[in-house]
């Protein structure tokens, strides 16, 4: 049976940390956090009908993107085969390939469990290559195609160093819809983040603050491991649960950066 990560509750926790006894007041959204790329979740929008937040329903197909997607092709250049955003053979810089695999972008097996030094140095190297200011002696061309290619890598980087965006991309290639409008039914969690943010809120020490993004990034871990256990198992309907309480933990976190 699929057990909820971290389900232990933390408003106990939240409620000491701030030396009082937690109100009850009317829950409000989090605050938006801006995406940090285009398959990242959307706001959180709260309706009349409940809180939204953005998830992913399992049986809705989009367009998969293959093993091979980005693989290059021929140089438009100098057409020697299997250029992939610069051409190893004379330097020139290729069209943006819209179904390019980010993962492929930094050499990476295609799976959760990466570091973000892992994404770093490849990075660098594409910039030093890709960048505008870099290629300004090339032709006009060449230096539109290079804007995009380094918007490209930046939207990977960003997108494959944050654990929650890349959750999500790793459901985008296994075909798997985002339904934005889909409805949490979880009243424990949703009165879980009302006590955080209360404590949040109602506290000004530094270290108290700093032990109460402690406890919700635990929470944010864990249900970043569950996503890895369940993606690994192909446990899709799990996988997407995961994701739905990680950009909640997410933006608690992101409550107690802003006071810090």
């Amino acid at each position: 049976m699929w057990r909820r990560a971290g389900s232990e509750p933390l408003r106990l926790h939240f409620a000491a940390a701030a030396g009082r006894c937690v109100r009850r007041r009317p829950l409000l959204p989090l605050p938006t956090i801006p995406s940090s790329s285009s398959s990242s979740a959307t706001a959180f929008s709260p309706s009349s009908h409940g809180h939204r937040i953005f998830a992913r329903s399992v049986g809705t197909p989009c367009r998969a993107l293959s093993s091979e997607a980005g693989s290059g092709g021929a140089c438009w250049n100098c057409g020697a085969a299997g250029a992939f955003l610069s051409c190893g053979s004379c330097g020139s810089v290729q069209p943006i390939d819209p179904a390019v695999d980010y993962f492929r972008i930094f050499g990476l097996e295609r799976k959760y469990d990466i570091t973000e030094n892992s994404l770093e140095g490849k990075y660098k190297e594409w910039q030093k290559k890709l960048h505008p200011d870099l290629v300004h002696t090339k032709s006009e061309k060449e230096r539109g195609f290079a804007a995009e290619q380094s918007a490209l890598v930046i939207d990977a980087y960003r997108t494959l160093s944050r654990p929650l965006s890349r959750a999500l991309y790793l459901l985008k290639l296994e075909g798997i819809q985002v339904d934005e409008e889909k409805t949490i039914n979880d009243p424990e969690l949703l009165m879980e983040m009302m006590e955080i943010r209360e404590a949040v809120s109602d506290t000004t020490d530094s270290k108290t603050l700093e032990k109460i993004q402690s406890q919700i990034k635990r929470k944010l871990k864990n249900w970043s491991d569950s996503f890895l256990e369940a993606f690994d198992k192909r446990d899709f309907n799990h996988a997407v649960k995961a994701t739905q309480r990680m950009r909640y933990y997410e933006r608690a976190v992101e409550e107690t950066v802003k006071k810090l």
